[in-house]
């Protein structure tokens, strides 16, 4: 594989152009050549690029695979990326805003991190974007690192706070992006048997690249929405004359429950992708003046390894919902809540975070 710079730019430039933002691109440290008069829009990582050995193992068995062209292989990993990991939902809280399309984060919650933080993540699949765009492009690397048609950088959204994958060679460019942060990540989508959506093909000259993405997609369904609708028709899941269904909800909040039902028990969908796919769900159906945010606490062992996520409340015909993503139901909701003694639930607009609170866990 080639660090051409040059090209590197160009494809930084199409990323730029296509999304009307400047971006930073990000090299991996490891090929660090000290390269003199370095453009002020590339850096180094902080964080050195890592695979762990059973992604090793999966590349270089993928690279002994003849019969799968190399576009198919770097969808086999864009995707068991997607299968292995989920997104850490606890970063958002952390987020602050600057103004309507600018949004700050610490460096040390994934950017630039140390042993320990490493360490912790061990011990779980909760990801973020810098994360994931390391493990992809280091993936990408290792697959790709005979052929010197082909580039690899990270680049970096800082006013979004934001890593993806960038991709060029004489064929094609592209963005690769699995925790797309405005829409159902492909970290969700890809579990869920959705289409990709987070690959965004900037140039490509003869479809090499559009053609292996539109076979990848053959049978999947682009809309989550109607993905799910038909899933909650074909199964029988939940009956008005089961107990978690109370008589009195409307055909709304019915079918949100056996929507949760689905993705909870057929799809084994974390509390991020739950709450993504649930909020989708509830904008197309009802409406987002429907919903408001609120958050939850997971208490942990100490301060340092307590989260907090996002859960969904629903106002409808003068009823409060609560979708809880973690316990994965819906019930009545009443804002006495938020005063009860060790309340777990806050609301939106009133979770303060300062310093370094977390450790990873």
């Amino acid at each position: 594989m080639s660090k051409n710079i040059k090209r590197i730019m160009k494809l930084n430039d199409l990323i730029s152009l296509d999304s009307r933002r400047k971006h930073t691109i990000v090299l991996n440290p490891e090929e660090n050549e000290n390269i003199e008069d370095l453009d002020e829009d590339i850096v180094y990582d902080k964080t050195e690029w890592k695979i762990t050995d059973e992604y090793t193992k999966f590349i270089e068995d993928l690279s002994k695979n003849d019969e799968l062209s190399i576009e198919e292989k770097i969808l086999k990993i864009y995707e068991k990326i997607g299968m292995d990991y989920i997104y850490d939902d606890n970063l958002i809280s952390f987020i602050k805003k600057v103004d309507d399309d600018t949004f700050t984060v610490p460096d040390w919650y994934g950017r630039d991190v140390d042993e320990e933080w490493e360490k912790n993540r061990e011990t779980h699949n909760r990801r973020n974007c810098f994360e994931l765009a390391r493990y992809l492009g280091k993936s990408l690397t290792e697959l790709l690192k005979d052929n010197e048609d082909y580039s690899i950088s990270i680049n970096w959204n800082k006013e979004l706070t934001h890593y993806f994958v960038g991709l060029t060679c004489n064929d094609y460019s592209l963005i690769l992006d699995l925790d797309d942060f405005f829409n159902i990540k492909d970290l969700t989508r890809l579990k869920t048997g959705l289409t990709i959506q987070g690959i965004k093909i900037l140039e490509d000259k003869e479809n090499k690249f559009a053609n292996a993405l539109e076979k990848f997609n053959e049978g999947r369904s682009e809309y989550a929405t109607k993905k799910i609708e038909h899933e909650v028709e074909g199964e029988d899941l939940l009956s008005h004359h089961n107990n978690e269904i109370d008589d009195l909800d409307n055909e709304e909040i019915l079918f949100i429950k056996k929507a949760l039902k689905i993705l909870s028990e057929k799809h084994n969908l974390d509390s991020q992708g739950i709450f993504e796919y649930i909020k989708e769900i509830v904008d197309i159906k009802l409406g987002s003046d429907k919903r408001e945010k609120v958050w939850k606490e997971i208490a942990g062992e100490s301060k340092d390894s307590t989260r907090y996520i996002r859960c969904l409340i629903i106002n409808l015909d003068n009823e409060k919902y609560l979708i809880d993503v973690d316990d994965k139901i819906v019930r009545l909701f009443s804002e006495e809540e938020f005063e009860e003694k060790g309340a777990v639930f806050i609301p939106y607009n009133e979770l303060s975070r300062g310093g370094r609170d977390y450790d990873g866990t």
